[in-house]
């Protein structure tokens, strides 16, 4: 079976700046890839490479079939990549319902009859659909969290980024959100890319989990091999404990 996406031999970064160093993974259809490693490792450049915000000086991203490597991003996001972000920012005097159908008809290109049912749907499955009339500014942090999967979901992906949506949150909320992720794989079929730091996440919630150092991938795997693996806990729990910069 071919890999949904596949990394080969990326370079990119900013500028003059690489960060992403000859990074290689693939990622097969209907799985959650969980992703690890130090700040500053290259995990945030790699989905900014993978969204089309930065396109790769070497190497190149197959989705679907198809090579993606100088799209733009608005081609992707149509193709069916979508993504969230660490910090919400949802559009604050707007509604819960308003902010998940301004994804799917600026997004994800639909109509505002056919918006409205892509954005019924994606409440339904956070658990927003009761707070679809609230407006966002007044939601709690883990609400928050899940209207940003929501405003993704609105976009009708096939592939989702989601980048530290358990972050600040406490130990029952993440299990909802844990249970939320599972969900996007086991009833809409979704393939799953997630970035996060709370590692029972990554154990108990992922496929297959990869770590990442100096901007190409360690070791990637088993989740509960990979983050038992004398490299991890050399590379990644020795650097968590120094406190590097996040890039």
């Amino acid at each position: 079976m071919a890999a949904f996406l596949t990394f080969d031999h990326v370079d990119a970064g900013y500028g003059a700046v690489k960060i992403l160093k000859d990074l290689s993974f693939q990622v097969e259809e209907g799985s959650i890839l969980g992703v690890i490693g130090p700040n500053g490792c290259g995990k945030t450049t790699m989905f900014n490479a993978l969204i089309g915000l930065i396109i790769p000086t070497e190497g190149h991203i197959k989705f679907d079939g198809r090579d993606i490597t100088k799209l733009p991003p608005n081609k992707r996001s149509r193709m069916g990549l979508g993504r969230t972000y660490q910090v919400p920012r949802p559009f604050e005097n707007m509604t819960v319902f308003e902010n998940v159908l301004t994804a799917a008809v600026q997004g994800g290109g639909e109509n505002e009859r056919t918006g409205a049912k892509t954005a019924r749907d994606a409440l339904e499955l956070t658990g927003l659909l009761p707070k679809a009339d609230v407006r966002a500014g007044e939601l709690t942090l883990l609400d928050r969290k899940r209207l940003e999967i929501a405003r993704a979901l609105g976009t009708e992906p096939t592939l989702i980024l989601l980048d530290e949506v358990a972050a600040g949150l406490i130990d029952s909320e993440i299990k909802d959100i844990m249970a939320l992720v599972r969900s996007l794989k086991d009833e809409r079929g979704l393939t799953v890319i997630w970035i996060e730091h709370v590692i029972e996440t990554m154990v108990h919630s992922t496929d297959v989990l990869m770590c990442m150092s100096d901007g190409h991938e360690l070791l990637i795997g088993d989740p509960l091999e990979v983050m038992h693996s004398k490299q991890v806990e050399e590379v990644y729990l020795g650097a968590a404990e120094e406190g590097e910069e996040a890039v």
